[in-house]
């Protein structure tokens, strides 16, 4: 049976941020939001290779394993799953990565080399602000900064590592955004949403 990690209740991260504005600097709660979406990115880098690779990071030992002609994923270390067992297994999970693959694996990456509370948090929202981006899937592209306004913008990366809908995680986001200590803040904030959302002009209502 193939599990993969859930996505980050709401309350862990924004505990994390109201602490942090307050002054409280809290390692052990940094490392458990930040692990949290350490774990989630490495499903969604996992289960996305596994699609489009057909090779799959084994659960139990952690060694990567391809496809065989039997359309098994079978792991010397007696994990195993099918081709079907493993597409139903993500399926309306928002697991697949597509234009934000470089976003979580970038993540995987930095968090695990971050020291301080200070670079924990950074870390962690740079990740939860970052953004699918037009044609980065599987690409390297001349530039990942949601700032440059020639960077083509699609729905927030949150939508796949923070609980909610869409639209939840959006306005989520939104109150964070006044937390000027490590975000982009929320007029900067709003306006790069709103460039991902095709020109759109963002107000309370409609968030």
């Amino acid at each position: 049976m193939i599990k993969w990690s859930k996505r980050v209740p709401q309350e862990l991260i924004s505990r994390l941020y109201n602490q942090s504005v307050s002054g409280i600097e809290d390692v052990e709660l940094a490392d458990d939001a930040g692990y949290a979406l350490y774990a989630r990115c490495e499903s969604i880098v996992s289960a996305t290779n596994g699609f489009e690779k057909k090779c799959l990071i084994c659960q139990t030992c952690g060694t990567n394993i391809r496809l065989n002609g039997d359309n098994i994923f079978a792991c010397p270390c007696g994990f195993s799953v099918t081709w079907d067992e493993f597409k139903k297994s993500y399926k309306g999970k928002q697991l697949h990565a597509a234009n934000a693959l470089p976003v979580f694996e970038a993540y995987l990456k930095d968090f695990p080399r971050t020291k301080t509370y200070g670079e924990k948090l950074i870390c962690i929202d740079t990740l939860i602000h970052s953004f699918h981006i037009k044609l980065s899937y599987y690409r390297t592209l001349p530039s990942y900064d949601i700032t440059d306004e020639n960077v083509e913008l699609n729905r927030p990366a949150a939508a796949n590592l923070i609980e909610g809908s869409l639209h939840e995680v959006i306005l989520f986001l939104d109150k964070l955004s006044g937390i000027e200590q490590y975000s982009q803040g929320k007029s900067k904030w709003r306006s790069i949403i709103e460039r991902a959302n095709g020109g759109k002009i963002l107000t309370e209502k409609n968030l």
